[in-house]
């Protein structure tokens, strides 16, 4: 496992998340498609992208603190993970090369190095196995006032 690419893609990857919802991204977009869009119109896109984002934002959490100690220790199938979370929500809504670049990076930086073939034919994805120390992080999560919920 190279958990500085792991630590640098999951940082790219919230970053990407954060960012989806920001009010300059919004009001850029808006400058460029919707022109004739109000402060109004900006604010409830806001909330709209913001109602987006944040599951996949709590689904993502506890991995993203994993990576940034370094704790990933074991290949894991993190789009199988956030596809019991968050559905098809990455696939689609937030499909855009913005998120969706960062999060494939994501995606390849935690198989260790296996070909999609071979962690589809290994324990880490038949079991669903999380990674170490996953149960502790979403603890801390939710102490802190988090909502992380059991998946789907």
């Amino acid at each position: 496992m190279d958990k500085e690419e792991i630590k640098q893609a999951a940082i790219e990857f919230k970053k990407a998340l954060i960012d989806w919802k920001s009010r300059e991204k919004i009001a850029r977009v808006a400058s460029i498609h919707r022109p004739e869009w109000v402060e109004e119109d900006i604010q409830k896109s806001i909330q709209f992208n913001t109602r987006l984002v944040k599951p996949v934002l709590e689904a993502f959490e506890p991995i993203y603190r994993l990576a940034i100690q370094g704790r990933m220790e074991k290949p894991f199938s993190f789009q199988s993970y956030m596809m019991t979370y968050v559905g098809r929500v990455l696939g689609d809504e937030l499909s855009w090369p913005e998120v969706r670049e960062p999060y494939q990076r994501m995606i390849n930086s935690l198989k260790g190095g296996l070909t999609t073939e071979e962690l589809i034919d290994s324990i880490y994805y038949r079991n669903n196995l999380l990674p170490e120390h996953y149960d502790q992080v979403v603890k801390e999560i939710v102490a802190e006032g988090w909502s992380h919920n059991s998946p789907l």
